[in-house]
């Protein structure tokens, strides 16, 4: 599972990050397939990396699970010596840090601040991958999504004005994907959001205007003014 490595909080991990190999991958381009023996974990520099299972509609070929983004490690598969879960294809031009399994897992064990991380982040993704699911009982469409565009605003949003920027591109079919959906129904319910004044684009940017109705939109109620919820 992606885990955002901050490197003020983990001085040790960054240094490992500034040792290791630097992997430069063009989008489509595959870092490592499923199945494959997992030897070492990665660090994403620029860009994002999709990791995808093998596509279960007709006509598709993957579909992506997870993203890991920028200064975000992933291939956790390698702490326990097993085979890769996913596979890892560059979403973009990107670049990757090959990181000695052994030298991070070492520095997890002795900077606890990154490892409440890790694990906090390991729940959060167990949290979006059972949302995904849906069903009759399950969150609607539209707010796994709006999870989905909370997720990715904890994860990589910039501060802009009273909402949240995006520092990453990805594209709809990939939003579908992470929110368990088809991708005409997650661009219907993205032109609603644009129009309605919740989101916005700016440069190919997605840009949540108005954070508290995200929220909203993703099924949590929000406590009113002066009350004690």
């Amino acid at each position: 599972m992606p885990f955002h490595l901050v490197p003020v909080r983990d001085r040790k991990l960054f240094r490992l990050v500034k040792r290791g190999e630097v992997v430069r991958l063009v989008k489509g381009r595959s870092l490592y397939a499923a199945g494959s023996i997992a030897k070492n974990v990665y660090l994403v520099q620029t860009g994002v990396i999709r990791l995808v299972l093998p596509g279960m509609e007709k006509g598709r070929s993957e579909r992506t699970v997870s993203v890991a983004l920028p200064w975000e490690l992933f291939g956790d598969e390698a702490f326990t010596a097993g085979h890769r879960r996913y596979a890892a294809i560059a979403g973009s031009t990107c670049t990757v840090v090959t990181l000695s399994t052994a030298s991070v897992l070492s520095g997890l064990k002795t900077a606890k601040k990154s490892l409440d991380a890790y694990l906090e982040g390991v729940e959060r993704e167990l949290h979006r991958l059972r949302h995904a699911q849906g069903g009759s009982r399950g969150p609607t469409t539209a707010q796994r999504l709006a999870e989905v565009l909370l997720d990715l605003s904890a994860r990589c949003g910039e501060p802009a004005g009273r909402g949240v920027h995006l520092s990453v591109k990805l594209t709809h079919q990939v939003l579908a994907d992470l929110a368990g959906a088809h991708r005409a129904t997650v661009t219907t319910l993205l032109n609603d959001w644009l129009y309605d004044g919740v989101v916005a684009m700016a440069d190919g940017f997605l840009q949540i205007r108005r954070p508290p109705d995200v929220w909203v939109l993703a099924g949590y109620h929000l406590s009113e003014p002066g009350s004690d919820g």
